[in-house]
């Protein structure tokens, strides 16, 4: 799965904003292949606004978000399109100033199987996912817990001031950007005798703040 986040996190809940999309056009392979950890679609991806024009889209709006997951139907007549949020966010870059946080969901099209999500909604929402062009929550403030995939360069200590890096990552290297987070704690995950832990690796604790 594209995981970055753990599952400690401390945050409220009106500190999440639930405004816009995901923008995943930049994976060509989206409905073949289920992307990992350091893809731009996983949970846990620093973000920016890429469009904030409401205006480009509204219920009506289908059939253009990854091919035949939104179908697309010439007759009013039973018609029952899927719609897809306009607004958009694209994973943060080295030097931006304007990252509004991290996203809390995968942006998936299938699962593990390569069964499409759009028919289990169920499955979707074990997986901690939203479909593509479905609003992705996304934190600006909190305190959560990143693997180590969500760091360009590991931290090498509590308190180090944390930046925007490419593909939606943290960094400790300024870059001329804005500060976004500090480091609280570090540990490391370790796989048990009865089975591999998918996120094993180190882990940070980091204090939010878009």
């Amino acid at each position: 799965m594209a995981h970055r986040l753990l599952p400690f996190r401390q945050y409220d809940e009106n500190d999440v904003v639930n405004l816009f999309a995901l923008d995943i056009s930049s994976i060509t392979d989206f409905q073949t292949k289920l992307p990992s950890s350091d893809g731009i679609n996983a949970d846990g991806v620093l973000v920016k606004v890429s469009n904030g024009d409401g205006t480009g889209g509204d219920v009506n709006d289908y059939g253009t978000e990854n091919g035949d997951m939104f179908a697309t139907y010439s007759s009013p007549i039973g018609r029952n399109p899927y719609p897809f949020n306009p607004l958009r966010v694209t994973p943060a870059t080295a030097g931006d100033t304007a990252a509004i946080g991290l996203t809390l969901n995968q942006t998936l099209h299938i699962d593990e199987n390569g069964e499409k999500l759009l028919f289990n909604p169920v499955k979707k929402d074990e997986l901690q996912a939203v479909l593509s062009g479905q609003t992705v929550p996304v934190l600006s403030k909190g305190i959560v817990t990143l693997s180590a995939s969500a760091f360009d360069v590991e931290p090498d200590e509590a308190g180090a001031a944390l930046y925007p890096a490419a593909g939606g990552k943290l960094s400790t290297t300024e870059a001329a950007g804005s500060k976004v987070a500090t480091v609280l704690s570090s540990g490391t995950r370790t796989s048990s005798a009865v089975g591999t832990d998918s996120l094993a690796g180190n882990y940070y604790v980091i204090k939010l703040d878009c």
